[in-house]
């Protein structure tokens, strides 16, 4: 093999891993948290009221994502849909689930104020419905 080529090669790959690494980063209250947390468009009946989502700057799939919206039921409930979640009691370990370093917004009640589901699965979003006003918290981390 030429050396020349050997070279362009180099390049190409020393690209892609720039462009690979480059994909990162911190969105604060950005209108595309949604699209990223749930992978398609926000419904017009759904209010975000805050989000936040991190998302490393290498190649594996590591996040944290915080997010508090309005929503009608039909939307709260495909979120918490019995073959999906379990609903858990409110402890504060659960609220702690998603990490120590919670945005202010997230969950400021005390942990009896709201519902809890869990995935049935090993892993997944949490999910806090707050029972006064019934805004949705979801969390979810992954690192």
């Amino acid at each position: 093999m030429r050396s020349c080529e050997i070279l362009w090669r180099l390049l190409a790959l020393t690209v892609l891993l720039v462009v690979l690494s480059g994909c990162g980063g911190t969105w604060k209250d950005d209108d595309r948290n949604f699209n990223r947390i749930f992978r398609f468009g926000k419904p017009g009946d759904v209010n975000v009221l805050h989000s936040y989502y991190w998302k490393s700057p290498h190649w594996s799939a590591e996040y944290v994502y915080f997010i508090a919206r309005k929503a009608p039921p039909k939307f709260a409930g495909g979120l918490t849909a019995d073959e999906l979640m379990t609903s858990v009691a409110p402890r504060e370990a659960i609220l702690n689930s998603c990490g120590d370093k919670r945005p202010p917004w997230f969950l400021p009640k005390p942990p009896t104020n709201y519902e809890v589901w869990i995935p049935k699965a090993a892993a997944g979003y949490r999910v806090f419905r707050d029972e006064a006003d019934s805004t949705l918290f979801l969390c979810d981390q992954r690192l």
